[in-house]
Order: structure tokens, then sequence, then C-alpha cells
């Protein structure tokens, strides 16, 4: 049996829970679930609800994530006992971690941090505004009770509208053949290279992938789409066909580092 290590040399990965398998469901935590894990760091998971990531962030003196009227404070954040650092947001998380574990697998090289910061407002506004109608009502279903009417009063307040209402049954097809189209535009990023590649730095992704922090942003929210369409649902086996297959592709190559259980 392997030692078990000391708590000073475990990381504190902070998510939000969900009544699904395992818990985790959040597109911008799985990007470091999945980092934690791809780097071979030992680390423990403290769920947090939805009312209570405010307060966890007052308490290590971080300010909101997006700072303003708003003040939003969200998760992922990580609490480093080694170093006694608290770092929230996930290309944050990354570039420190990049920074403190060197010999770890890097993502987040000084040399990308650039485009990755580009890719990331690109993305998220070409893609959330796709996916969110679908999934505001659903993400409300598998959140934990506590959770339930903070979602419900803040995506209401921000959107206008009952969640019932934002994308009723009549205009699913059509939102999904938006998600469809985003995601045909990250496609068409990667196919401009021209050799075929799944991940953004291509090579041999088969014998030794090399992933980036963009990869595991796509990654990330192509695994939500799973988690609450269901892996056996029709809208997932249509998602897996999409653009060659390339996301299940992608999500298989990064199996080995979904950690659903810690």
């Amino acid at each position: 049996m392997a030692a078990q290590l000391p708590e000073t040399d475990v990381i504190i990965f902070y998510d939000i829970p969900s009544i699904v398998p395992g818990k985790a469901w959040s597109p911008n935590t799985w990007k470091t679930r999945y980092l934690l894990s791809l780097k071979g760091l030992p680390y423990r998971t403290q769920w947090v609800e939805y009312p209570d990531i405010a307060g966890l962030h007052k308490s290590f003196g971080l300010p909101p994530i997006q700072p303003g009227a708003s003040a939003e404070y969200t998760l992922p954040m990580i609490y480093d006992p080694r170093t006694k650092c608290a770092v929230a947001d996930s290309m944050k998380i990354a570039e420190y971690l990049d920074e403190e574990y060197p010999e770890t697998p890097v993502v987040s090289p000084k040399e990308l941090r650039a485009f990755q910061a580009t890719f990331d407002q690109a993305f998220m506004g070409m893609f959330l505004p796709a996916i969110a109608p679908l999934f505001v009502l659903p993400v409300h279903l598998l959140l934990q009770s506590p959770s339930q009417p903070y979602w419900r009063r803040t995506r209401e307040q921000a959107l206008g509208s009952k969640l019932e209402d934002v994308c009723p049954p009549e205009k699913h097809a059509a939102q999904w053949a938006e998600v469809e189209r985003a995601l045909g535009e990250v496609a068409k990023w990667l196919d401009s290279a021209g050799d075929g590649r799944i991940t953004y730095l291509g090579g041999d992704v088969e014998a030794a992938p090399r992933f980036t922090q963009t990869d595991l942003c796509i990654a990330s929210f192509v695994l939500w789409i799973r988690i609450v369409t269901g892996r056996e649902s029709e809208e997932w086996r249509k998602v897996e066909g999409w653009h060659g297959g390339r996301w299940k592709r992608l999500l298989d190559l990064l199996e080995p580092f979904a950690d659903y259980s810690r």
C-alpha cells in the first residue's frame, strides 16, 4: 500500500457539487480537474455550494473573478499548502502550476499565453451563447439543493426570464444547430493547420500527446455536454459524430486524466 502523503503536500481543489455520479459537472472547474490529474499533482476536492463561493474567495483575500457592479465570484480555485497560496480562475491556476511545478507537463507556456487569452475570449463569446439557453434549466436540475435557488435567482435575473422559458422544447433543434455551428468554427481553426490535428500543438497525439490549456478548455465544455445530456442520449450521440468525430476523440485522449472520483 502506498504511503499516505501528508496534508501539506496535497493541493485543495475547490469545486461545485452536483447530483451526477462523482459530483463533478462544471466545465470551468473541469479545466482544473483535468490539469491537476495531467500534472500528476496530489490533490483533494473540497465541495463548495454556489452561495458559499463568495465567502470562500473573501476568506483568502481574493478579488472577484469579474470585478465591477456584479462582483462575480466563481470557481475553480486551488489552495497550495506548500506555498500557502490560493489561486482562482482556471487560466491563472494553469500559469501558477506551470511555474511552481516546472517538472510537470506545461500547458500554458509564456509564449502561448497571449494566444490562449485570445482564444478564450473568442471561444467563450461564440460557444456560451449557443449552449447556455439549452443548459440553463438542466444545470439547475442537476445541482444539489443548496445551490438551486442561487442558480435560479442569478440566471433569471441575468436573462430576464424564467429558466423554463429560456429555450422551450420547440426551440431545441435550432439551438443545437447553433452549438454545432460554434464547434464547427473551432474545428476550422484547427483544420487551418492542414494536418488533421485535434489538439492545438498537433503531433503524434496517440503516442505522445501534449496538451495546452486551450485543449483542456475545449474538452471541458464538450465533456459538459456529455454530462448534462447523458452518455446514452440522442443529443450526445449526434455530438459524437460532429466534425468527423473529433470531439469524441479529444475526450478519449484525455480520458486517462478525467478524474471523476477525487
